[in-house]
């Protein structure tokens, strides 16, 4: 037998393009032995969400992944965490039974146990999770556990890009993801790190800076491809921007660079051209960081914790489940105000 919680309708949110909001009295049922019900602390917007909204959502769906929240109750095989324990949820996890797990390449394998589209997710008072992608914390409010998802992408990007003591690097992107990457960069010991930002974003170029990068791009001004680096190029690009960013990316990487993307975008503008010869002969390398499914949680939490990465400064926005939609429309308005925009429970 369920609880009454587990039996009771709860509140979450669903979506549909464009940019339509309902919150809904949504029926959750019984957990199995190996899941937990949690309730929802917070949940933060990621850029994906914001896609969904605007286009990809044909239907109505539940939504939201970057998940903080307390165990409420837990199944009888849940060994790792109990209720009122806080914890993340990773957004994806592996199989642990397939060829490429079995030979140690969990990165390539998003076949585990999930939540996605199987009822509320972290945009709603409480959902059901399986237990492998529990993940406890402490030391952090849950609004700056929330970036622990999106750091873990961070920080698959900047290990993507192999950055070595003493590198030039540029970050192309100066969202949530852009500005912990910056952190990270200048952790792994880069000499120096460049921003390209979009002007309007002054927050953000704000915290860019905060956040280590010596010199702004802006974007929409100057082509970031042809700046005239101290090197003549930089030795890594880190892109968190669209497919159409990569060209200048490999114009602004120096003979020998490495650049790590980690940019989508569907329809036409998936789909760009650059110079292969010039690729070819200044011996670049172009790496795909796909960081499904989420792993460097632990790692993460403890960058947040030592305040390593500030998290509660990338924090702008904050709203109630029943104010989705204006958060959202802020988030989407205010770009020049806009870091990172967060659900926290009442």
């Amino acid at each position: 037998m369920g609880s009454s919680r587990e039996r009771n309708p709860v509140k979450a949110a669903y979506v549909k393009a464009p940019y339509q909001f309902e919150v809904r009295e949504a029926p959750l049922r019984p957990i199995t032995e190996d899941e937990i019900l949690l309730k929802i602390s917070a949940c933060g917007v990621c850029g994906t969400d914001m896609t969904t909204a605007a286009s990809e959502a044909k239907d109505w769906q539940p939504f939201g992944h970057e998940i903080a929240g307390v165990v409420e109750k837990a199944g009888g095989r849940v060994s790792t965490v109990k209720p009122g324990d806080s914890v993340v949820l990773e957004s994806g996890t592996f199989c642990r039974f397939c060829d490429n797990c079995r030979n140690g390449r969990v990165d390539l394998c998003n076949s585990g146990p999930s939540y996605w589209l199987k009822g509320p997710m972290g945009f709603s008072q409480y959902m059901i999770a399986p237990k492998e992608i529990a993940v406890p914390f402490s030391g952090i409010s849950p609004e700056a556990a929330t970036l622990v998802e999106p750091l873990g992408v961070a920080i698959d990007m900047v290990k993507t890009a192999d950055i070595a003591l003493g590198d030039e690097v540029l970050v192309v992107g100066v969202g949530p993801i852009g500005l912990m990457a910056v952190a990270l960069a200048r952790m792994q010991g880069a000499a120096r790190v460049y921003a390209a930002s979009h002007s309007r974003s002054a927050h953000r170029i704000e915290l860019a800076r905060r956040f280590g990068a010596e010199e702004i791009i802006l974007s929409d001004r100057e082509d970031y491809g042809a700046h005239r680096f101290s090197r003549g190029g930089v030795d890594r690009v880190l892109v968190t921007a669209p497919p159409a960013a990569l060209p200048a990316a490999m114009q602004a990487a120096r003979v020998g660079g490495i650049i790590a993307f980690i940019g989508i975008e569907y329809g036409p503008g998936g789909t760009v051209r650059f110079d292969a010869n010039a690729f070819h002969f200044k011996k670049l390398q172009l790496r795909a960081s796909f960081a499904a499914p989420a792993l460097y949680f632990p790692l993460a939490l403890r960058l947040l914790e030592a305040g390593r990465i500030d998290g509660d400064s990338l924090i702008s926005h904050r709203f109630s489940i029943q104010d989705i939609a204006k958060g959202f429309a802020q988030l989407r308005d205010q770009k020049d105000q806009a870091a990172k925009g967060v659900m926290v429970s009442s």
